[in-house]
């Protein structure tokens, strides 16, 4: 529907030309000029750089026409061009002045004649405290003044001044420590003491009338850890007389509980022909392997489960060993029977040839309730005599001699 209107009002327009020209100019190709001038106006895009500069050629050059007014193609023309003129101006609209940078604000508020300051004795005369007047603003109008901060009390202690920062500016300063009253007290000498753990069972058990014992921190080691723990000093005989520990066993409160009843129940009421005065004490607690083999289970040592006893002391000064085949083999048989009921392994001679000469107890719990008791209890006549030596008058032996012979 455009391109038919466009080539109607094309088609119109020539016609126009050619009737409004005259017999004189039909000859002439000035209409076919114009014709083609018009044309190409009407479609080709405008130009904006170089519409100017035809616009002035054409204001310049005098009319070649006759005193005819313009046809309806050159006010279109005009027209068009109007509106494109106008459309450019609107689009190279300058862009707004920016606004003052701050810099220059503040240099010209430096400029300006700053106000008077308002004399300190009038301020103070008048109860208000003395104001610092501000330079005045762009307008002319006096700067509102800054109130300062309120002076420090006098009581406050004095600061001490750190020394300036590089860039100049005054540096902060430390306020120390306020100094304690006269009448003060100490909060950390007046601090309640922490309060002692709870007793457990087994240490309310052991009762003064039984033992003198020492409630021990537990023991926390890579290898061995152990709770309610005690140091067992001395134990109180029946009688009322106490049986030290030479030394003192550091050992689990239940293991120190068996030791204090053993003593009390089998080795205080023996008849070793003296009261009982100590007990001589090899091991308690130690941290080690069994029988301090590299690579074996812990012992019970390392658990405070056990014990080792060698001899035991009288009230008269004499020690009997309980290995010692020279003590009475009737009292050495009683004490073991008395031992192997108490506790659940008791080792001495004869067992594994690391007890020969001294008594392993402990307390240690296996399953179904086993029990290990392994004690040889020897006498003098159950050792086997060694040969004699070889007297030195014999002839010596050769070799076939020690050879021994082939069996069949």
């Amino acid at each position: 529907m455009t391109t038919a209107r466009t080539a109607t009002a094309i088609a119109v327009l020539a016609l126009a030309l050619m009737a409004s020209a005259g017999p004189g100019e039909a000859a002439s190709d000035q209409p076919g000029r114009q014709f083609r001038a018009a044309i190409h106006d009407f479609f080709a895009p405008p130009r904006r750089s170089k519409r100017p500069k035809a616009k002035q050629e054409r204001a310049a050059k005098p009319d070649q026409g006759s005193d005819r007014p313009a046809n309806a193609a050159v006010a279109r023309e005009k027209a068009i061009e109007a509106a494109m003129d106008a459309s450019s101006a609107a689009r190279e609209v300058k862009p707004a002045a920016r606004p003052a940078r701050a810099k220059d604000s503040a240099e010209r508020e430096a400029r300006l004649p700053a106000t008077k300051d308002v004399p300190a004795a009038e301020e103070t005369a008048k109860g208000a405290a003395p104001r610092e007047a501000l330079p005045a603003k762009p307008h002319g109008r006096p700067a509102q003044s800054a109130v300062p901060p309120a002076p420090a009390p006098a009581a406050a202690p004095p600061a001490s001044t750190l020394p300036a920062k590089p860039h100049g500016r005054p540096a902060k300063t430390a306020a120390l420590p306020p100094a304690a009253e006269p009448g003060a007290k100490d909060t950390a000498d007046t601090a309640e003491p922490d309060t002692p753990p709870t007793p457990s069972a087994c240490q309310l058990r052991l009762t003064d009338e039984l033992a003198a014992i020492h409630v021990m921190p537990p023991i926390k080691t890579e290898q061995c850890a152990v709770d309610d723990v005690v140091r067992l000093d001395a134990v109180v005989a029946k009688d009322g007389r106490r049986v030290a520990m030479s030394p003192p066993a550091t050992l689990r409160c239940t293991m120190a509980e068996a030791v204090v009843h053993w003593v009390r129940d089998e080795l205080a009421p023996t008849e070793f022909g003296a009261p009982l005065k100590a007990l001589s004490i090899d091991t308690s607690f130690e941290c080690r392997s069994r029988n301090r083999i590299k690579g074996a289970k812990l012992s019970e040592h390392g658990n405070a489960n056990a014990i080792d006893v060698r001899t035991v002391t009288l009230t008269n000064g004499k020690s009997l060993g309980l290995t010692d085949m020279a003590v009475d083999k009737a009292l050495r048989e009683r004490i073991k029977q008395g031992a192997c009921a108490r506790f659940t392994t008791v080792l001495g001679p004869g067992s594994d040839g690391y007890h020969e000469n001294h008594v392993h107890l402990d307390f240690i719990q296996r399953r179904g309730g086993y029990r290990m008791c392994q004690w040889d209890v020897r006498d003098v006549a159950d050792v086997r005599p060694m040969p004699r030596e070889r007297p030195a008058e014999a002839p010596p032996r050769t070799a076939s001699a020690d050879k021994p012979k082939a069996r069949n």
